[in-house]
């Protein structure tokens, strides 16, 4: 689920991590250097811990019995402790904790020798042929784990979101070439880009970040190693959390409009399912609270494509009730907080706000959270859980087993919550566990956080999230898996084998 991301061109970006003399396991020295070059805003000197009071890594022997047992409740209080715990404000920034968590990007990059031999071997430079900078979207890197010949029975097909022209002319900078030739928006040092309206942070625990350091885990060559010695599974802390959490860009003035999910497409469905096609639209106007409550008629989804390209999406209109943007979980965006963008988080954040509202972003502006993944090694099988925004927040199966949290500051209960634990399965099969926004864009809705993540691994024409040895995607998979077989599996990470260099 999630976090399938092979985003192996990025070696041009912005080069802060390990020098060339750093020792494989230090992983303190690697910390060290690595906050010393590190900007003010997210300096890791300034990293917050997951804070007490929320479960965090509290009593894993009951929670392992409760996984064994399939105790829900245990398990979905947890969860919710979890998503309510990461979800606290920093008091200095005014960020949320995981803001100033290290983020995929950095983990993955290379040392300057490092890039400098990964330049000196490939004959070239950091461009491709067109003299400009290599990247993808998240959506298309997903995609090289879901399409044909990997994933037969999937194919999902994604409106085109070509960057904008105002964009370009704005952050020529940042503008990265896809595979196909097409201009895209390379990741910046805060946000990746999704490739459509979302604007995606992926954020690491720091003992993550230093295991993924240390054991060079940012290295193909280290996996390539691994497979070679038929290492069956790589292994890593059980303070690993990694998160995947999208922002949806909303004007200070005027109203913007957010799709919400209303269990559009039955479990049956295969085709595309994402945010685009709901019929259900949410309103916020933050300079007009008198509007609250109310019915406003509202539109977004501009300069979009149908999938291949042959025809613009119409805009999507309709008559949206007016939310208080103290339901969700909100940032408003400072003069500072711009100041600390680099060229490509603007970007990114301006192509979001011009796709969604036909204007860019500005000071002012709020980003809005809408959706995260929040996965734990607390467990050897790991703790998969996953939270989108609703309208409707005490309803159904999603709402279920919230605790009474009365530390936990901001509207975390405005949200609502799928989990995915290794429960003993019903008759072969996992219980379905998907984020509309997150998975809608790429995966069936019918599918499994689970079943997709113990996939992961290398190499990667072996690893996918759909083959031929294991098509059924709520199959009850485990390590042990004969379709796993032959696979070096990455301990339910795919951030490993996508963002390897």
């Amino acid at each position: 689920m999630n976090v399938i991301l092979r985003m192996c061109g990025y070696c041009f970006v912005l080069i802060y991590f390990l020098t060339a003399c750093q020792p494989k396991n230090s992983p303190d020295k690697v910390m060290n250097e690595t906050v010393a070059s590190h900007s003010d805003h997210n300096s890791y000197a300034n990293y917050h811990p997951f804070p007490d009071g929320y479960g965090y890594m509290n009593d894993l022997r009951g929670l392992q019995e409760a996984t064994n047992q399939g105790n829900t409740q245990v398990i979905r209080e947890h969860a919710w402790g979890l998503w309510a715990g990461i979800m606290q404000p920093d008091k200095t920034t005014g960020w949320p904790i995981w803001y100033s968590w290290p983020n995929t990007k950095g983990a993955f990059a290379l040392s300057p020798k490092q890039l400098a031999d990964k330049i000196y071997s490939e004959n070239g430079d950091v461009k491709n042929k067109t003299g400009s900078k290599k990247g993808e979207t998240l959506r298309a890197v997903n995609e090289q784990n879901l399409n044909s010949p990997h994933a037969p029975n999937v194919n999902t097909p994604a409106p085109i979101y070509n960057v904008p022209q105002a964009v370009v002319k704005a952050f020529p900078e940042a503008i990265c070439k896809n595979s196909s030739g097409t201009n895209t928006v390379c990741d910046g040092q805060h946000f990746v880009n999704n490739g459509d309206i979302m604007i995606p942070t992926e954020s690491l625990s720091m003992e993550a970040m230093k295991d993924i350091r240390s054991q060079q885990l940012y290295l193909q060559s280290t996996l390539d190693a691994a497979h070679a010695a038929g290492q069956s599974m790589l292994k890593v802390t059980n303070r690993f959390i990694v998160t995947k959490h999208m922002y949806w860009p909303v004007k200070a003035n005027g109203v913007t409009v957010i799709p919400v999910w209303k269990d559009n497409f039955p479990d049956s469905y295969t085709g595309y399912a994402g945010y685009e096609l709901w019929d259900t639209l949410v309103a916020l106007e933050p300079s007009n609270r008198k509007s609250i409550g109310t019915y406003v008629q509202g539109e977004f989804l501009y300069q979009v494509l149908n999938h291949d390209g042959t025809k613009t999406l119409p805009t999507v209109k309709g008559s949206a009730k007016v939310y208080d943007i103290n339901d969700m979980y909100h940032h408003q965006v400072t003069q500072a907080d711009w100041d600390s963008f680099d060229q490509a988080d603007k970007a990114i954040i301006t192509a979001a706000s011009y796709w969604a509202n036909n204007q860019p972003f500005e000071v002012g502006d709020y980003l809005v959270s809408i959706a995260m993944h929040v996965n734990t090694k607390e467990l050897e099988s790991w703790t998969l859980q996953s939270v989108w925004w609703s309208d409707t927040p005490n309803q159904g199966i999603y709402a279920a087993n919230r605790p009474n949290l009365p530390q936990a500051e901001g509207p975390w209960a405005h949200y609502l919550l799928t989990d995915s634990y290794a429960v003993p399965a019903v008759k072969g099969q996992v219980k379905k566990a998907v984020n509309p926004y997150i998975e809608g864009v790429i995966h069936p809705t019918a599918t499994s956080c689970r079943n997709c993540h113990v996939r992961a691994g290398w190499p990667q024409n072996k690893a996918s999230y759909q083959n031929a040895a294991c098509p059924d995607l709520l199959a009850d998979l485990t390590p042990q898996s004969k379709c796993l077989q032959g696979i070096t599996l990455s301990d339910y990470l795919w951030i490993i084998p996508d963002r390897a260099q």
